[in-house]
C-alpha cells in the first residue's frame, strides 16, 4: 500500500492515564492508544470508526499528531470479548 491509499486519523495526547480514565474516555466515544517509540509511549486518544477501517486496510495507517503526519501500523488491538469493538490499541512508527 502507498502512502496516498492509506487513512488518516488525527490523535490527541491524553494527559490522564490509568484504568478509571480510559473507563471514560470509551464511554465517551473514544479508544485509548499508546504509541511506542524508543522505550517510551505517548498517550493518546483515537476515533474508533476510523480504526476499525485502517485495521482493515491492512493495518498500517497516517497517524495526524500535533501537525505532523507520520506513517504507523497497529502493534497490538484488544478486542472486547463479547461486543466484539477495539478497547485499547498499541502503535509504532513504520
Amino acid at each position: 500500500m502507498s502512502g496516498k491509499d492509506l487513512i488518516t486519523i488525527e490523535a490527541v495526547v491524553r494527559d490522564l492515564r490509568g484504568k478509571g480514565a480510559a473507563r471514560k474516555l470509551r464511554a465517551a466515544g473514544q479508544i485509548p492508544a499508546n504509541l511506542l517509540e524508543n522505550g517510551k509511549a505517548t498517550a493518546l486518544q483515537l476515533d474508533p470508526k476510523w480504526l476499525s477501517k485502517a485495521w482493515q486496510n491492512g493495518k498500517e495507517f497516517n497517524l495526524a499528531l500535533e501537525g505532523a503526519t507520520k506513517k504507523v501500523r497497529i502493534h497490538e488491538l484488544q478486542i472486547h470479548p463479547i461486543r466484539r469493538e477495539a478497547i485499547h490499541v498499541d502503535l509504532m512508527f513504520v
